[in-house]
C-alpha cells in the first residue's frame, strides 16, 4: 500500500503534468478560427480533482479487512433484526 507522502507526491505530480499539458494544447492548437479556451478542461480538471482526492485516498483509508467495498457508500445499515 502506498504511503501518504506516495500518494500526496503522486497527486502534485499529476496535477503540475495536467497544468503543463493544458499549457501546451492551448498555445499550439492548430485551428485558430476556432480556438481552445482554458474553459475547455474544466471537466477534465473535475475529472481528475475526483481522481486525486477519494479514490486516491480511498487506497489509503480503506482496509482490506473491514467487509466494506467501494460501492457501497458512506452508508453502512447497523439497525439490528427486529425480534420474531
Amino acid at each position: 500500500m502506498a504511503s501518504k507522502e506516495e500518494c500526496d507526491h503522486f497527486a502534485a505530480q499529476l496535477a503540475q503534468r495536467f497544468e503543463e499539458y493544458t499549457k501546451w494544447a492551448l498555445t499550439n492548437w492548430p485551428n485558430k478560427e476556432f480556438p481552445l479556451l482554458p474553459s475547455d478542461f474544466d471537466r477534465s480538471r473535475q475529472e481528475l480533482s475526483d481522481i486525486l482526492g477519494p479514490k486516491l485516498a480511498a487506497g489509503e483509508t480503506r482496509r482490506p479487512d473491514d467487509g466494506s467495498s467501494p460501492e457501497d457508500g458512506q452508508y453502512r445499515d447497523v439497525t439490528p433484526m427486529p425480534w420474531p
